[in-house]
């Protein structure tokens, strides 16, 4: 009886709501909070459809006002009932969003903001509300190394809050099965991250990530520092240009040419990879290692060892 009702409704007012014929395909958003009243005032007002009460009648007739927010692809000729069973199926605009292993926030926020899934500077926003924060389980500074880097599908015009908190529910979940699988641990899960995001930005041969995690356990159990390159960058916000003299001396926390230990927060996102050599490493003697400038690393024992790498490979 109401199948038949919509078809009788549909095919009287066809003609009285269809789209104005110049009317190209248009981007229309539904926002969290709307009622059905004032989704069909916007229609209205776009001039996607001709009458508003047609639209609420559908809905109601249909028993079904639950549209669902975001963002949709209106065509031309679609009709009033067509664009209501669109918003009420959630067919809305979505991108397929990869985050690179070793992306930082600032990166992440810009190619969300480059794909038209959030606004950069709203991420950021969020990326470092501590309360907000914490009402999704992140006990930090920041979500720094707190999202997982994946690829996602995520809705143009989407919440920023709604994107960190998945991210970090998937990083919840690699964390929780890599702890598992671990023989044993003396960290905590932030340390975990931050040693793992530091691995990430040095390990630029897969084969050479529990290599790296050992040296950095090595210098913790030392205490000596862990003279990381890329947590300098992290604390200039340098991240594709040369180190300079003044940012090695910077005394930012997150240099650990100057303080020990670990830097306050990861610098990154770690993969999977790292963050299970982070758990794993190598168990070596090895204190340094220094790039040989093809991606590779030499390792060494000792300061007159790793002093002649470095001659060889750096000067």
């Amino acid at each position: 009886m109401i199948i038949f009702l919509i078809c009788a409704l549909t095919v009287s007012a066809y003609q009285l709501n269809k789209p104005p014929a110049f009317m190209q395909e248009t981007r229309f958003h539904v926002e969290r909070g709307q009622s059905l009243g004032q989704i069909a005032y916007k229609l209205k007002q776009a001039n996607l459809i001709k009458n508003e009460d047609f639209f609420k009648l559908i809905a109601y007739a249909l028993k079904d006002r639950h549209i669902k927010p975001g963002l949709y692809n209106i065509n031309k000729d679609m009709t009033t009932l067509n664009i209501f069973l669109k918003l009420v199926l959630g067919d809305i605009i979505t991108q397929r969003v990869t985050i690179p292993e070793g992306f930082n926030l600032y990166q992440i926020a810009q190619r969300l903001e480059r794909l038209n899934v959030t606004p950069s500077d709203r991420f950021l926003s969020y990326a470092f509300n501590v309360s907000f924060l914490r009402s999704i389980g992140i006990d930090s500074r920041s979500a720094e190394g707190y999202l997982f880097p994946d690829t996602y599908v995520f809705p143009e015009s989407s919440d920023a809050q709604e994107i960190i908190s998945i991210m970090h529910k998937r990083m919840q979940g690699v964390l929780k099965t890599e702890l598992a699988a671990a023989a044993s641990n003396r960290f905590s899960s932030h340390e975990i991250l931050t040693l793992a995001s530091l691995i990430e930005k040095e390990a630029a041969v897969p084969s050479e990530r529990r290599l790296i995690a050992g040296v950095f356990h090595n210098r913790l159990a030392q205490n000596w520092r862990l003279d990381c390159d890329p947590t300098v960058r992290y604390a200039a916000k340098n991240f594709d240009r040369p180190i300079t003299r003044s940012q090695l001396d910077s005394d930012s926390p997150f240099n650990t040419y100057r303080h020990r230990g670990l830097p306050p927060t990861p610098i990154c996102s770690p993969g999977r990879e790292s963050i299970a050599a982070a758990l794993n490493p190598e168990r070596t003697e090895y204190m340094f290692f220094v790039s040989k400038n093809d991606r590779s690393h030499v390792f060494s024992r000792t300061l007159a060892e790793h002093n002649q790498a470095v001659q060889v490979y750096q000067r």
